[in-house]
């Protein structure tokens, strides 16, 4: 089994015209951490995030290997002459289980989600040519960490006006947790809410936003905001719902 990003291209929106292979050859085995999110930032280049392949996590350190890191290219697949190896696609290391991804506005970075073991969830701001650590360590170079694992997926900074201002650049983060476990659990079930410090050093304050209630196996899983709200999907219903602030004309709350 092999890893790869395709890129398709579509005159209707409705029907992949053409597919066209950006990278590929990406080891993989039959278990999870393996590409994830992909993004493109804002320079134009392409952002993809790979887990360690949950075998050897020590590929994640291994500058030969793809695995364990975030990967920047051009939108044709080839190596931008400003990454911080040039004959590389590797733009930082040192990852277990990237999950989500989401380009801020407000410092123009890449933000994401990275699953730990039996500790220390994360969410890190991406550098270039920085090492975030794994598997020695998933808290080098992170912003924030959950001691207490909870599966963090999808996240997204509230930044074009969804809810009031007293919300703006505020991180929410998807929770996965145990979904396979009926009702309410300790872990996870959840969107969190998270303000943090100007100079990301730490945070100001983590609320929970949104917990399942219900009594089925369930969970949140993609997350994004867009037009009138906050948007998130399920794992199990195969249902998408909308979150919308009551008054969004009110900055108190």
């Amino acid at each position: 089994m092999k890893n790869k990003v395709v890129r398709a291209r579509s005159k209707g929106g409705l029907r992949a015209d053409s597919l066209e292979t950006i990278i590929d050859n990406i080891p993989s085995v039959h278990a999870a951490h393996q590409i994830q999110s992909v993004s493109i930032g804002f320079d134009g280049k392409l952002y993809i995030n790979i887990g360690d392949g949950m075998g050897d996590p020590k590929v994640a350190q291994d500058e030969d290997d793809l695995r364990g890191k975030i990967l920047r290219l051009n939108l044709d697949g080839t190596i931008p002459e400003d990454n911080p190896n040039l004959k590389s696609p590797i733009f930082a290391k040192g990852f277990r289980n990237p999950f989500g991804a989401f380009w801020r506005k407000s410092d123009k970075s890449l933000y994401i989600t990275d699953n730990g073991p039996e500790s220390d969830d994360r969410i890190a701001k991406i550098e270039a040519g920085k090492n975030y650590g794994w598997p020695k360590s998933m808290r080098q170079n992170s912003i924030f960490w959950w001691n207490f694992t909870q599966a963090p997926t999808a996240l997204a900074f509230m930044q074009d006006d969804q809810f009031s201002s007293a919300y703006h650049d505020e991180l929410f983060v998807a929770l996965h947790g145990y979904a396979f476990r009926e009702g309410r659990q300790v872990k996870g079930k959840k969107i969190v809410k998270i303000k943090m410090n100007n100079d990301d050093s730490g945070i100001k304050s983590y609320d929970e936003f949104i917990t399942y209630i219900g009594q089925g196996p369930n969970s949140i899983c993609g997350l994004a905001f867009g037009p009138g709200g906050l948007y998130f999907s399920d794992l199990h219903g195969g249902n998408i719902y909308k979150i919308s602030q009551i008054n969004p004309s009110s900055d108190s709350g």
